[in-house]
């Protein structure tokens, strides 16, 4: 900043990098062919005086450049890695370009700058997360430039979500399992710095209270099918039905029980939670709770688009289903 104190605006940056506001411009937007001498330039100057845009001038003058950013904020695991690709594909057909930023896990989120996540030529951002930490960045992002967050809860106003009720899936699992005449539920929960994992843990606890049965939990720790299998020693001797987070640790929950000499589901009812590809053929097939993880994404690209034509966007809330099979 030029004084420490005000924004470097536009004509900084032009006077910084010796081209004109109109040239600087274009580099800013990307929308015109600039000598690559040229952009370079203009581009370590927006670097070295830290500028951002102004979205409300931009927006004022239609210097919409088509691009859209996406923060991918999580691990792509099988539901995100789909999310993400319905992401792309569904901007593709609104024929906006798209940038990506993939941060490590063990990175300080909250204490990047805007200038390290967001390129300045980006119109609108789509964040995929879903982990529970505080980061306080998505408010910065979403106070500049309109911004939808898939798979968080805990949003600022400015920003807009979509998620899934991973609450009523979960629910909806235990339920299911008290029908079939389960006396003794145990849920192996995922790793709970995950949204989705807490969220299903509230869902199981809930829907054990309303019918006055005992909670038990146990922590895999982890998403992997291996996780399951560490812990079913811990299982009580009288289980007779197990909700795992995700259909990974019920892969490994029922291959663990059966090792054990216990069948599914004659011994012990097993519901998983994803619907994965080919979660019917596991042995036996799994009954699961199915989130539309491609409806997530062509859902945060119509929110946005919304949001890009200066229209008003709400939070979206997706209710999973429950799919049954032979395995509850």
């Amino acid at each position: 900043m030029r004084n420490g104190q005000q924004r470097a605006n536009l004509r900084d940056i032009a006077e910084a990098s010796g081209v004109s506001i109109q040239t600087a411009s274009r580099v800013v937007r990307g929308v015109d062919v600039v000598a690559e001498a040229t952009r370079k330039r203009v581009l370590e100057a927006i670097e070295r005086l830290n500028y951002q845009p102004n979205l409300a001038a931009r927006s004022l003058s239609a210097a919409r450049t088509g691009s859209v950013h996406i923060i991918d904020a999580v691990p792509l695991l099988h539901g995100h890695s789909t999310t993400f690709v319905a992401i792309t594909q569904a901007l593709s057909t609104l024929e906006l370009h798209t940038s990506t930023s993939v941060l490590g896990s063990t990175e300080k989120l909250d204490t990047l700058e805007l200038r390290h996540l967001v390129p300045v030529s980006a119109d609108g951002v789509i964040v995929l997360g879903g982990r529970t930490e505080s980061w306080t960045w998505i408010e910065t992002v979403s106070s500049r430039l309109p911004t939808v967050c898939v798979g968080e809860v805990d949003l600022p106003q400015s920003a807009i979500g979509v998620s899934v009720d991973h609450r009523s899936g979960a629910i909806a699992a235990v339920e299911h399992l008290i029908e079939r005449g389960a006396q003794r539920i145990v849920h192996i929960a995922g790793p709970q710095d995950w949204t989705d994992a807490r969220m299903r843990l509230v869902g199981y606890q809930e829907a054990m209270l309303v019918v006055g049965m005992e909670e038990t939990v146990l922590y895999a720790g982890s998403w992997d099918a291996g996780a399951a299998a560490g812990v079913i020693d811990d299982l009580p001797p009288d289980t007779d039905a197990v909700f795992a987070a995700n259909d990974q640790l019920a892969l490994g929950t029922m291959t663990a029980l059966q090792l054990a000499g216990r069948s599914v589901p004659g011994d012990v009812r097993v519901v998983g939670y994803d619907d994965v590809p080919g979660s019917e053929w596991f042995l036996p097939g799994l009954t699961t709770v199915r989130q539309d993880f491609r409806g997530m994404g062509e859902q945060a690209v119509k929110s946005l688009d919304l949001l890009l034509k200066g229209k008003p966007a709400e939070s979206t809330v997706i209710t999973p289903s429950l799919i049954v099979r032979d395995s509850a």
